[in-house]
């Protein structure tokens, strides 16, 4: 086959999902210090620019502040994140979180449903598609003025056909998300993995903007966890996640919802939390959490377990630090495998603070280095409803990466 040159459309759109990445890490710049900073011509950037400036997708700020000198001053230029709207949509088991909000993440409305695990997949992607679209009637945003929407959701997925291989807690079998939310919302949609999806929240709004090499744990219903090597999230061909929480920490152990025995969420995801404590709590061996209940140990939920795990009792402290404890340690081990520029945690679990410390309490145990200077909560996580969809929208809808 003879040489056909190179694509010029190709290599123009590659030149503007640059231009706009560079603008949306470090802010305002002027052309001349984009095309220094990516190594373009003058010409390039400021045609590219001006077409950007036209489509409303940039903005002139003004004359840039510098030391007098001849000739005409910078101007700089920067994204205007009110272009359009974004629909993040987070589908999570027990909630599923709808929102609107502008290319920055600056939020115009949310609202949250329960997910009906008892619908069948389609018709409760129906249902949220209508919840969707009458949310953003009464929020006055058309549907012309919205980019796309992200959804995100627990499991594996397959981004590039939107099919959800399975939605742990939600469904079993495969389920193509994106297919149908793109026929009922009439948008375009990105789907993925709900953490996977945070940590391009944390690429495009948050660490990764500074850090090139990450990994993400969320503890919440489950533990999940993502990783980021040079800036990229780590995608395996099969689409499968990096699940830490199966890895194997009792061989032989309790059957776990992904088909393994033994996993780490039949020890630390938040229904066992609550199984465990029902099980060991008596008047005598966790008096203070026994009083609380009243003597009722189912009482004893997930629903509630903010309250009760804040209660002060020695007995049910330990028990309690038995399994921040698991999950420390094999957090620790996950690092000493991938070396890590810094570890963000996230999720419901994480927002006790008294979790949070003895987290950080046993981490540093095995590693004093492994303290929180290196192991940070997410500076998102009170967007943790709906950043991960945003950002994959914007990345795939808009900056075009």
């Amino acid at each position: 086959m003879g040489y056909t040159g190179i694509n010029l459309e190709n290599v123009k759109v590659s030149n503007r999902s640059a231009i706009l990445k560079l603008l949306n890490d470090h802010g305002t710049m002027s052309r001349k210090d984009i095309a220094i900073e990516l190594g373009l011509t003058p010409a390039t950037v400021t045609l590219i620019c001006t077409d950007l400036i036209a489509a409303g997708i940039l903005l002139e700020k003004g004359e840039m502040a510098e030391e007098k000198r001849a000739g005409r001053k910078k101007v700089s230029i920067g994204i205007n994140y009110q272009y359009r709207y974004v629909l993040s949509i987070s589908i999570e088991a027990p909630e599923t979180c709808i929102a609107i909000s502008d290319l920055k993440g600056c939020l115009k409305g949310l609202k949250k449903l329960k997910t009906d695990t008892a619908l069948e997949p389609q018709a409760f992607l129906k249902q949220i598609a209508d919840e969707s679209k009458h949310f953003m009637w009464e929020q006055g945003v058309s549907k012309d003025s919205v980019l796309g929407a992200g959804i995100s959701l627990p499991g594996p997925v397959k981004r590039d056909t939107g099919v959800s291989l399975h939605a742990y807690r939600i469904w079993n079998e495969p389920v193509p998300v994106g297919k149908y939310m793109k026929a009922y919302l009439s948008l375009p949609v990105v789907v993925d993995n709900n953490v996977k999806a945070f940590a391009e929240g944390e690429l495009i709004y948050g660490t990764g903007k500074k850090q090139e090499n990450l990994l993400f744990i969320k503890w919440g219903p489950g533990v999940g966890s993502a990783i980021i090597i040079q800036n990229k999230i780590y995608d395996s061909q099969n689409s499968k996640t990096a699940e830490i929480g199966h890895y194997i920490v009792e061989p032989g152990g309790l059957p776990c919802r992904c088909g393994r025995k033994g996993c780490l969420e039949t020890h630390v995801a938040t229904h066992a939390i609550a199984d465990r404590v029902r099980k060991e709590c008596t008047k005598e061996t966790m008096p203070e959490l026994y009083a609380f209940v009243e003597g009722d140990v189912s009482r004893i939920e997930v629903k509630s377990m903010e309250q009760w795990m804040e209660i002060d009792d020695p007995g049910l402290q330990k028990t309690v630090d038995d399994i921040v404890e698991r999950l420390a340690r094999t957090v620790v081990n996950t690092i000493t495998l991938l070396a890590p520029d810094k570890v963000i945690i996230y999720g419901f679990m994480f927002e006790m603070a008294r979790i949070q410390k003895r987290f950080l309490d046993f981490c540093t145990y095995y590693d004093p280095q492994y303290n929180g200077n290196y192991i940070l909560k997410s500076a998102l996580s009170d967007r943790i409803g709906y950043i991960g969809p945003l950002a994959i929208a914007v990345n795939e809808l808009f900056l075009g990466t």
